[in-house]
């Protein structure tokens, strides 16, 4: 079999499920770890020098400071030790087994995609597992890095649109129509004619301050990431309308009470909600226009395809499958489907026609289906009769090619990604990466000309210590608990939970106690002791930004001084003013920072969270 080591502060379930080696390192600490496995594998020559030489760049600066050249600190397994907590033995074992083995890197969710990246030093974090790969040759065969959830050979040739390509929304510019759908299903284009944003981290300091900033980045080229975006753009009006369409900010946003208290003020005059269930933000809106669930409407999907946000996400599934939701009720009450409520909208707005563009709902369903790979291998009546297609895997000969192959053999790139666009190539149409060089960079050519001295982004990956975790003095010893709060394993975000649901009976998702569904957060054994907490008490997890009533779960998963609660409460239940006292239905992000992993960028670090825990007594103060 292949040998698995799992890096992570919780005990997670592949980890229970598969078995390994086990390394649980404090919160946003896990780039030390990394400079400690770089420094044992360039002083014990473990690296692959030739790759290193011919296919990246600025390695010997890198090293210089890795030895402790440049600033008198060698980056050592014991010097890790300090700041991880992972044992100097294991990190030297797991550097000599990584350096002789060929080894596939699994950072995180979608590729680094959450994960250990959500914390204050989550940007160096993933430049430090890029550094990793491009010193053991990424691209080799058998050195490699992805995810654990992806890389199924499904067919990524079958075109079938994903979630942010368009649909029957026409969007030309924030979606990906354009690239394929358009000429596919062509269709009334629509553009925003309104070029100010506010992204949706930053709507609290937009409503209660009047302005903000953010670094948006772009799908279309590396230097996008350098572009700031001020609030209220020039000549643009303050916003004082929110129309709020699906979702829930309390339960997937940072510091959520930030939000509560947005929605009260004054600078906000009007706020619409369009939602299936009453729950969340659906309490504060002036009018609230009720959407039907998914059984009340039509509609044609593939299950985890992300496309136009996420491309070829659906290789995390064994098969590609398309769907055809089936409408089995009428709408119930006064609710409708979303597109019924976008054209009752369009007709008082005078431009029904070229919304709709005279067709039904299930008629946009069989325009889709006819633009797509869906019509040359079914037909609509068998598709509409059978209600999913299972798009057939390749034969071998036909896979996609392996990723980065193509760069470590330094020959044109055969993968079916889209990016880098042709303009972004260094040098040659279809050679090299999107990097400025072509080449992995261990000194960032594009940071040496955006801004070479910031402190929060060297040029290089160095370790720079959270700004809310173990060195942070008084705020520490305040508050001793790091908390992690990924995605939730049951309930995919906010939509699967809470709405009296068989999801609140997992006894691991939410715990009945007094006739109430409380969310749940891990504690470890010795912390729980040391505080008095048993098994299902309930406990207050609260900082300096807000408090939480959560059922306690006492576990050996959990290393001492870490704490981990799922995020994705689709329950904001204030026991007092909102935005202003403790919840109990477990929006656990009342708790994370609303701060961005460093100020020129845009990128949150719930992960860096420190908290304090205590029983929960009812006559407590509860503001």
């Amino acid at each position: 079999g292949i040998k698995l080591v799992h890096i992570d502060p919780f005990f997670n379930h592949t980890a229970a499920l598969y078995g390994g080696k086990w390394l649980a390192p404090r919160p946003a600490t896990g780039n030390a770890l990394a400079l400690a496995i770089a420094y044992v594998w360039i002083t014990e020559d473990l690296y692959d020098k030739e790759y290193v030489a011919r296919r990246t760049t600025g390695f010997d600066q890198w090293k210089a400071y890795i030895l402790g050249q440049e600033d008198g600190i060698a980056k050592t397994p014991e010097w890790q030790e300090k700041e991880s907590a992972v044992p100097a033995k294991d990190v030297r074992a797991l550097a000599r087994e990584w350096g002789t083995r060929k080894t596939y890197l699994a950072p995180g969710g979608i590729v680094g995609f959450g994960s250990a990246c959500r914390c204050a030093t989550g940007t160096e974090w993933a430049r430090s597992m890029v550094c990793l790969m491009a010193m053991q040759g990424l691209g080799k065969p058998g050195v490699n890095m992805g995810c654990m959830q992806q890389g199924t050979p499904v067919d990524s040739s079958f075109y079938f649109p994903g979630y942010s390509e368009g649909g029957l929304s026409g969007d030309l510019e924030g979606t990906a129509m354009g690239v394929n759908l358009y000429q596919r299903m062509p269709q009334l284009a629509t553009v925003n004619t309104v070029q100010q944003t506010v992204p949706r981290l930053k709507i609290p300091e937009a409503i209660l301050e009047g302005k903000t900033s953010a670094y948006l980045g772009s799908p279309k080229t590396i230097e996008g990431q350098f572009l700031e975006v001020g609030y209220p753009a020039p000549g643009y009006s303050p916003v004082k309308m929110y129309y709020k369409y699906g979702g829930s900010h309390f339960g997937t946003m940072n510091d959520t009470n930030r939000y509560a208290r947005a929605y009260q003020s004054h600078n906000l005059e009007f706020v619409v909600n369009q939602s299936v269930w009453f729950e969340g933000e659906a309490k504060f809106a002036d009018i609230i226009l009720p959407a039907c669930t998914n059984f009340e409407r039509w509609d044609i999907g593939e299950f985890a395809n992300c496309g136009g946000y996420i491309q070829h996400s659906f290789n995390q599934c064994n098969h590609r499958v398309v769907h055809m939701q089936h409408k089995c009720i009428e709408p119930l009450g006064e609710s409708k489907p979303d597109f019924q409520i976008f054209h009752e909208l369009s007709k008082r707005l005078g431009f029904s026609a070229m919304f709709s563009e005279g067709i039904s709902e299930l008629d946009w369903c069989k325009r889709l289906f006819d633009g797509t790979d869906l019509s040359r291998v079914t037909t609509w009546k068998r598709f509409l009769k059978k209600g999913y297609y299972v798009v057939p895997a390749p034969e071998e000969k036909l896979r996609d090619p392996v990723s980065y192959r193509y760069f470590a053999e330094d020959r044109p790139k055969d993968t079916p990604d889209i990016s880098p666009l042709p303009a972004d190539y260094t040098e040659k149409f279809g050679m090299g990466l999107q990097t400025q060089s072509g080449k992995l960079e261990f000194i960032c050519s594009s940071l040496l000309r955006f801004d070479p001295d910031d402190p929060e982004r060297p040029v290089m990956t160095k370790y720079i210590p959270a700004w809310e975790g173990h060195h942070s003095g008084e705020l520490y010893e305040k508050y001793p608990l790091q908390l992690i709060s990924p995605h939730p394993r049951f309930s995919f975000h906010t939509m699967g939970d809470g709405k009296d649901g068989i999801v609140n009976d997992v006894k691991d998702h939410r715990t009945f106690i007094d006739g109430y569904y409380y969310w749940i957060v891990r504690i470890n054994t010795e912390d729980a002791e040391a505080r008095g907490i048993k098994e299902n008490d309930l406990v207050r997890v609260y900082n300096d930004r807000g408090a939480v009533i959560c059922a306690a779960r006492v576990t050996e998963r959990l290393p001492r001084g870490t704490v981990h609660s799922y995020e994705s409460s689709a329950c904001y239940d204030p026991v007092g003013r909102p935005g202003r006292s403790v919840d109990r239905g477990g929006c656990i992000n009342n708790l994370t920072p609303g701060r961005m992993m460093i100020r020129k960028s845009h990128s949150h670090a719930a992960n860096s969270c420190l908290v304090q825990i205590k029983k929960w007594e009812e006559e407590e103060s509860i503001g």
